[in-house]
């Protein structure tokens, strides 16, 4: 069950079996605020029922109607740009403006917007604090759409912290791509985020949590999983590798549809609050348990068995190479070197990278985890995977990071 804080905004996770037989009080994970929720009836089928539930009452089904937006931004002249840039597209239609995200408060209650944009800078409130009251009041699906959150920014991971399910520049002359390929790629992601499920906002647990880190490289490694993530991945990931124990012995490769730079500040962003180290992949360094690595779409990532080490060997894509099998290579590598003792995770994504790998680990004897595709950004991906290999899906955050850590205790590996 997902709780937010009607304090401070932060999202709480409590197990169905934590509750009492009705009201159940507990502390907000972050302000220590006193919260009450009342169990909701399990019926026939338990916990299962209750997930399923869970994910029913979360996921959006959207009508044949247009797609219906909001646009917050103190700017005039950029409301009427991305106005008339929608307007372009009969699947979608702006139903509001707003100049700051007060007004963007009171407004949405009565338009119900499919899916808000928001600036991050803005007077009287700022997109961040927004997005907090956004997901207490009236949770929508929210894209940031500010030239702040460009690749590696601190708004960037901040705003998906505080349950955003994607990220956008404005669109700018200044920028590589054209004009036109910019408003397809802007309608494109806007279209895809208006289709989120609730469950697929994240609120990351505070920076605390990095206090019990243990010192890695402490317990052996019996167990590497590779995390195929690809577009809408990052709240997955945000909400996943937080919840990690830091004690299990296992190491975690995650490949992100995101050039070098922003890897970069992704894993330091993601270390300072998750319990388990988070590092950037160099070729050549050892796996060490109770470690994530995070690695590059634009790199080939594999793992190899060197003199008893398990090592790193990432080189940068040749010119021409196209990043469309990184995950596939690095879990294929890893089904190689470890048999039965390799894992993959999928993640939110869009076409087959990673369907593959999966493929291999499996064949290897290891052991698939698959996000479930309703609780998915963009679910291409996982779809394809449960329906080609008759896998089960697994909810994500807290629910994933115990399947994990029961395929690590599974001793009949």
């Amino acid at each position: 069950m997902i709780i937010f804080c009607e304090e401070c905004g932060a999202r709480n996770d409590l197990s169905s079996d934590n509750l009492g037989e009705h009201l159940h009080t507990f502390e907000c994970s972050e302000c220590c605020e006193l919260l009450m929720v009342s169990k909701p009836s399990m019926g026939e089928g338990g916990l299962n029922a209750f997930a399923k539930m869970t994910l029913e009452c979360g996921s959006r089904e959207l009508s044949d109607k247009p797609i219906s937006v909001m646009i917050v931004d103190d700017s005039t002249l950029l409301r009427k740009i991305i106005k008339e840039m929608f307007s372009t597209d009969d699947q979608l239609q702006v139903v509001g403006e707003a100049e700051h995200g007060l007004k963007a408060l009171e407004l949405i209650p009565q338009l119900k917007p499919d899916v808000v944009t928001l600036d991050v800078n803005m007077p009287v409130m700022d997109g961040l604090t927004t997005i907090k009251h956004i997901m207490i009041k009236c949770p929508t699906p929210v894209v940031m759409f500010s030239t702040l959150t460009g690749q590696g920014s601190l708004e960037t991971f901040e705003s998906l912290r505080y349950g955003a399910v994607d990220f956008l520049q404005k669109p700018s002359s200044l920028l590589k791509e054209d004009l036109k390929s910019q408003h397809e790629l802007i309608i494109s992601r806007v279209k895809n985020a208006a289709r989120a499920g609730i469950d697929t906002i994240r609120y990351l647990r505070p920076a605390q949590v990095a206090q019990d880190k243990k010192e890695i490289g402490m317990q052996d490694c019996q167990r590497v999983f590779a995390i195929g993530s690809s577009y809408g991945s990052y709240g997955s990931l945000l909400g996943l590798i937080p919840e990690i124990k830091p004690q299990l012995p296992a190491v975690f490769l995650s490949v992100l549809y995101a050039s070098a730079p922003h890897v970069d500040a992704f894993a330091s962003y993601l270390d300072r609050h998750s319990r388990i180290a988070v590092r950037r992949a160099v070729d050549g360094d050892p796996l060490q348990s109770g470690t994530c690595y995070l690695a590059s779409a634009f790199e080939q990532v594999k793992v190899k068995n060197e003199s008893g080490k398990l090592l790193i060997h990432l080189h940068p894509l040749k010119n021409g190479d196209r990043p469309g099998q990184a995950c596939d290579t690095l879990m294929t590598s890893l089904s190689d070197t470890l048999k039965e003792h390799a894992s993959g995770i999928l993640l939110s994504g869009i076409g087959e990278d990673g369907v593959a790998g999966i493929g291999a680990i499996l064949k290897g004897g290891g052991n698939a985890i698959i996000q479930d595709p309703r609780t998915c950004l963009c679910n291409d991906t996982t779809t394809l995977t449960v329906k080609q290999y008759g896998l089960s899906a697994v909810l994500p955050g807290v629910t994933m990071a115990e399947a994990i850590q029961a395929h690590c205790l599974d001793t009949s590996y």
